[in-house]
């Protein structure tokens, strides 16, 4: 198929609530899901993959860069919603927790790295994008994206050797949508903040608005994604991603 070539799958997938779109090469799975708004489905999930992207996109306006047709690259559209703002960031762990866990059931050992990213041994494997649209307090639309390196990878990344590419937009379609699909258990901030890298680890943060590196301690994470860092004079302060970037050491 050619760029931004299109096709639905032959066969149903298991969860018949999922409509499997995929292409061999498109700019950005997360960019198409948000200009095609007449190709979600209505009731249901969407998953839009694709076998490379020219355009991908990361976090905090960053690019994706994958090594063509060796990456799992996943856009997934909700059905309509109604979750609260407080409500959003644990469904992104919720949905991070699902696809380490997996992974970790594979036999791989990977990690969280707050807010959006997967490691594996001290590189970076993948990373996870959500996006919302929003009517006054209330999400209506919640948008997934998820790149993993699995047969390989750019330059300084990891991958996944032994885990084949088959399969796998289904298979991680079908366990995300079941699991937001349903109730988020009690724990799920617990258990995603037991997951990161460096968690309550002292290690060095970068304040973004002065390029200042200064030590603290990861101890807390809020409903609403912001890190609780305790500072050498014990002081405990909120920050979001915009305003400091945590430098894990590999």
């Amino acid at each position: 198929m050619g760029r931004n070539s299109l096709h639905f799958c032959s066969m149903p997938p298991a969860n018949n609530s999922i409509k499997y779109i995929e292409f061999s090469e498109i700019d950005s799975t997360q960019r198409w899901a948000h200009a095609h708004p007449d190709a979600w489905n209505s009731d249901g999930w969407t998953a839009i993959s694709a076998g490379s992207q020219t355009e991908g996109r990361g976090s905090g306006g960053t690019s994706w860069t994958d090594v063509p047709h060796s990456s799992l690259l996943l856009t997934l559209v909700s059905p309509p919603l109604d979750w609260s703002a407080s409500y959003v960031f644990v469904r992104h762990a919720q949905a991070s927790l699902v696809v380490a866990e997996w992974l970790q059931h594979q036999g791989f050992s990977v990690q969280l790295k707050w807010p959006n990213d997967l490691y594996l041994d001290g590189q970076k494997l993948g990373g996870i994008l959500t996006e919302a649209y929003w009517q006054q307090q209330v999400c209506t639309r919640w948008f997934l994206g998820l790149g993993i390196n699995v047969s390989g990878a750019p330059e300084g990344c990891a991958h996944l050797p032994g885990l084949r590419l088959e399969g796998l937009v289904a298979e991680v379609s079908e366990r995300l949508a079941d699991a937001l699909s349903g109730p988020v258990a009690s724990d799920t901030l617990d258990r995603y903040s037991a997951q990161l890298l460096g968690w309550r680890q002292r290690g060095p943060f970068e304040d973004l608005a002065t390029g200042t590196v200064f030590w603290a301690t990861p101890r807390f994470i809020s409903p609403d994604g912001r890190l609780g860092i305790q500072l050498d004079s014990g002081t405990v302060r909120w920050v979001d991603r915009k305003e400091l970037r945590w430098l894990i050491s590999r």
